[in-house]
């Protein structure tokens, strides 16, 4: 009989074990994470646990288990916790927070990406191909495999991070792929739906803004917001407060401090020195991978000096951007889309945000208004709240809408806008005011001192900029402020 020390931290049952196991399952030594397969771990949440061991745990259920439909362009959980794989065996398995749906289909090809713990991953051109077989959602669970917007979203966000000719590889590896799976007529709809966005990337640009204007709809009350929004930005006069050429140590820091309040605004909260470690060494506390993936992916671009140096120069250039961004800051969370728009409608205390039919014109017609004002902050302010309150992806608009601005400040050679904890409920608060009741100065006025105070800030060395910090209240979170009368003072 086998012991339970010599087995794995999560293991499978065996004839020899099932004995052994069931006494330890009595005994409290041993959790069932589902049928046949034990945990030893006894104290971590089972959801988290479960999560954080995910594949693992897929590897040990299933024989040689290849990525299926949504999963396997997403490399994850969808948003309502569930798998898709494709096995020998169509087995269903229901796990503590998500639940694997399996089905037979074609054997791994060649150009399939084997794991260390023999789980394939699909290459993009089989995933797409078997992605346009429709599937219907059900009561239990999200759709299989993609629509086709969320299809044509990822191609565009392909488009935007490998180019023309990594497209058109892509392309011609479909045809391929089509004949080995016995799959050429969705192959050949696959083909189609990437001509035709090579050709419209390739379209002159006044000629793809009149095809535009045919087929994209917008969200005529927000564009009445955003007008509102341009007229008085027209008319303020921002303060200079240029920055000088900026050195690697300084870069650093301040990016540092950028992307870890862009994210406490978010809800996620580490320490400075946890969150140091995380960025600069690479340790993720237990329990907390997604959140320390997502400061990690937030601090890549905003520590781009050269790439946060540069505005995007058209609407198509503006769409990869935001796509580009958005997959780096949520490079961790992959069952929220990195980089493809959103295909549900979300919201936030009950305001629902642009739907997501609307969301490629409206942005549009934003950013025919941001490329007529002049200035780094008038940009700034309004790129962020166009994106803010179109909110185009299923998680992490906030930070990518933050980046945004402070790509058209640094563009523009002025101070960046950094917003500390203390300020988050007043931030939020001119948001609310300004999506609402069209309440631009608030808004304006707000970011207008954070850019003054994050100017004021010496981002020089990494013991005095904290002491700084801490004498400006900035950690302190907003509840904790009020109770002390305390609010953000400016550096002395």
């Amino acid at each position: 009989m086998q012991s339970l020390k010599k087995l794995p931290e999560i293991f499978a049952t065996s004839p020899s074990s099932r004995k052994m196991i069931s006494n330890a399952l009595k005994a409290h030594r041993v959790r069932r994470l589902a049928r046949g397969l034990y945990t030893k771990n006894l104290d971590e949440p089972l959801e988290d646990y479960v999560r954080r061991h995910l594949w693992e745990i897929v590897a040990k259920l299933y024989e040689e288990p290849l990525l299926d439909g949504r999963t396997a362009l997403q490399h994850g959980l969808a948003n309502d916790g569930c798998i898709f794989v494709i096995t020998s065996k169509d087995r269903d398995t229901a796990l503590p927070g998500l639940t694997i749906y399996a089905r037979r289909g074609h054997q791994p090809l060649s150009d399939d990406t084997r794991t260390s713990n023999g789980i394939y991953i699909p290459s993009p051109a089989r995933a797409l191909i078997e992605n346009m077989v429709p599937s219907r959602a059900s009561s239990r669970r999200i759709a299989r495999t993609y629509s086709q917007d969320e299809i044509e979203a990822y191609l565009e966000a392909y488009l935007g991070r490998y180019g023309e000719d990594g497209l058109t590889r892509l392309r011609d590896q479909v045809r391929s792929v089509g004949q080995q799976l016995a799959m050429t007529e969705d192959a050949e709809k696959l083909d189609q739906i990437i001509g035709a966005l090579l050709v419209e990337n390739n379209a002159l640009p006044e000629v793809a803004g009149r095809t535009d204007r045919g087929k994209l709809r917008i969200d005529a009350d927000r564009v009445v917001l955003f007008e509102k929004l341009f007229k008085v930005l027209h008319e303020f006069i921002p303060a200079d407060r240029p920055v000088s050429a900026i050195k690697p140590a300084s870069n650093e820091l301040s990016a540092f401090y950028e992307a870890y309040f862009s994210n406490f605004i978010e809800g996620i909260k580490f320490d400075i020195d946890e969150a140091r470690d995380i960025v600069f060494a690479n340790k993720f506390p237990e329990g907390h991978r997604e959140d320390a993936q997502d400061l990690i992916g937030t601090w890549q671009v905003i520590s781009d000096a050269a790439g946060m140096s540069a505005y995007p120069a058209n609407f198509d250039a503006f769409l990869r951007q935001l796509r580009t961004d958005h997959a780096s800051v949520m490079q961790g969370r992959s069952g929220k889309n990195p980089g493809v728009f959103k295909a549900k409608a979300n919201m936030a205390g009950g305001y629902e945000f642009v739907s997501p039919e609307k969301v490629a014109g409206t942005l549009k017609e934003g950013f025919a208004m941001l490329s007529q004002l002049k200035g780094g902050f008038r940009r700034g302010v309004f790129a962020m709240f166009l994106i803010s309150e179109v909110h185009p992806f299923d998680d992490g608009n906030g930070r990518v809408a933050r980046i945004a601005m402070n790509r058209e400040l640094s563009a523009a050679n002025q101070a960046r806008i950094i917003i500390p904890t203390v300020c988050r409920d007043t931030y939020l608060a001119a948001l609310r005011s300004m999506s609402r009741m069209g309440n631009a100065t608030a808004l304006i006025r707000m970011l207008d001192f954070a850019q003054l105070w994050t100017f004021e800030v010496l981002w020089q060395d990494w013991a005095e900029t904290r002491s700084i910090l801490e004498a400006c209240h900035a950690f302190l979170e907003p509840d904790e402020a009020n109770e002390r009368y305390l609010r953000l003072e400016r550096p002395r």
